[in-house]
């Protein structure tokens, strides 16, 4: 499961970033700030300049964001929501190799970053390294049994590109029975797989 804070919140995630297998979580902040001592604590430099990096993002001055990130990461090497936002920022520009970094070191830092893991085999699965995004995208389901868009993605590269249908099918209920509100285009796939496979 995701840590207790709240790391990221989907903003879109279909019909044309699905069908790149590319939906994107914007990212939000990391914590409500509580009500509690008397003392103010001491500020840490890296905390407040992602907090600074996760307002630049939300409000689309990305290479600002990405250039904050960045030095968040300088200040602290394992600051692992700041390589999994970079990697989301490097990936939404395109920038698919610097994005693949930014996830790898991500997963060194938070072996159960869904996210990041997710995020990672899509460029892989866009890569051709389809074995490699398969396990990647069961890394992500096994991290976070409830993280939608890791069934999702990982449905398109059974459907596609494996053609594995029985098992994308259940990729794509899964998402469905996920999220907040079935979407129409997903139950479509799911009855074209079926017809599919009652053809077979």
């Amino acid at each position: 499961m995701l840590k207790s804070y709240a790391r990221f919140f989907i903003t879109w995630v279909l019909l044309g970033q699905l069908l790149g297998c590319q939906s994107l979580p914007t990212p939000k902040p990391a914590a409500e700030p509580t009500a509690e001592a008397a003392e103010p604590a001491e500020t840490d430099p890296a905390q407040s300049l992602y907090e600074l990096a996760m307002w630049s993002a939300q409000n689309d001055k990305t290479d600002e964001a990405i250039n904050q990130f960045e030095q968040v990461i300088e200040l602290n090497p394992a600051f692992d929501l700041a390589h999994t936002n970079l990697g989301l920022l490097r990936l939404q520009k395109g920038d698919l190799e610097q994005a693949k970094k930014s996830f790898e070191n991500a997963i060194n830092q938070d072996k159960s970053d869904a996210i990041a893991y997710t995020h990672l085999a899509v460029i892989q699965r866009q890569q051709g390294a389809f074995e490699e995004a398969r396990q990647n995208y069961q890394k992500a389901i096994d991290s976070d049994d409830e993280y939608a868009n890791a069934y999702l993605n990982y449905g398109i590269l059974l459907d596609i590109y494996l053609q594995d249908f029985p098992q994308a099918l259940r990729q794509y209920e899964i998402y469905q029975e996920l999220v907040d509100k079935p979407d129409e285009t997903v139950d479509k796939w799911i009855i074209d797989l079926k017809r599919r496979i009652e053809a077979q």
